[in-house]
C-alpha cells in the first residue's frame, strides 16, 4: 500500500471493523484492496512488508491460524518467537472482539521485544463467508520509556492489595501506552480523504 504526501491511513476502529473487517469476510477484497492480506506467522515482526517507522500503524488482514486440525485454540507460534496474549480481550459493540498482543522473541516464556498488535476478531451478527482477522501493528521505539505517561495504580488500589503491580499488568500498561499518541478522530478517513459514509448496515 502506497501512501502519498498528505495522506496517513489510520481508520477509526468503527471503519476498521464496519467497513473493512466486514467486506473481507465477505468476500469483498475490491472494496479493502488498501489493507493487504498477510500470514503475519510466516514473518518476524520486523520482516513483514512495512518500512519500520516508529511513528506509523500498520494493518494486515490475516487468516485464522490453528495449533490442530478442528480446534479453536489460536496458534501464535513464528520462527523466532511468538506473539503473546496481554490484558483482557475487548468487547466492541456486537460486532468485533479485540485482543492485544506482544511478541516476545525466542521460546516461551522468551524476551519481549517493542513489537505490539491489537488482533480485531469479528462477531457480526450475520453468518461471515471467510473467517479473518484484522491486525493493526506497531513498533515502539526502543528509547521510549515503557512507564512514560501510563496510568499508575491508584493509592487506594495499591494500598487495598498490599501489592506491587504484576508483570502481567506492567506488560499490558506498556502495551497500552505503546499506541498512545493517536487521535483515531483526527486521522478518520471520512475526513483525510473527504469520502462521504460509506459504512454498511446488517
Amino acid at each position: 500500500m502506497e501512501t502519498g504526501i498528505g495522506y496517513r491511513f489510520h481508520p477509526t476502529e468503527d471503519e476498521l471493523i464496519n467497513h473493512y473487517l466486514k467486506h473481507k469476510v465477505l468476500g469483498y477484497d475490491d472494496e479493502v484492496s488498501d489493507i493487504p492480506q498477510v500470514n503475519v506467522l510466516d514473518y518476524e515482526p520486523w520482516e513483514l512488508p512495512l518500512t519500520a517507522n516508529a511513528d506509523q500503524v500498520w494493518y494486515f488482514f490475516c487468516e485464522r491460524n490453528y495449533k490442530y486440525k478442528n480446534s479453536q485454540r489460536a496458534k501464535r507460534t513464528t520462527r523466532c518467537g511468538f506473539w503473546k496474549v496481554t490484558g483482557k480481550d475487548q468487547k466492541i459493540k456486537d460486532i468485533a472482539i479485540k485482543k492485544r498482543l506482544v511478541y516476545h522473541q525466542g521460546r516461551p516464556p522468551g524476551v519481549r521485544t517493542s513489537w505490539v498488535m491489537h488482533e480485531y476478531h469479528p462477531t457480526f451478527n450475520f453468518r461471515i463467508k471467510r473467517d479473518f482477522v484484522v491486525c493493526k501493528l506497531k513498533k515502539r521505539p526502543d528509547d521510549e520509556d515503557e512507564d512514560e505517561d501510563v496510568p499508575q495504580p491508584s493509592t487506594t488500589m495499591a494500598s487495598a492489595s498490599g501489592n506491587n503491580p504484576t508483570e502481567e499488568d506492567s506488560q499490558l500498561q506498556a502495551h497500552v501506552a505503546s499506541f498512545q499518541g493517536y487521535n483515531e478522530m483526527d486521522y478518520s478517513l471520512n475526513s483525510a480523504m473527504q469520502w462521504g459514509s460509506y459504512y454498511y448496515t446488517n
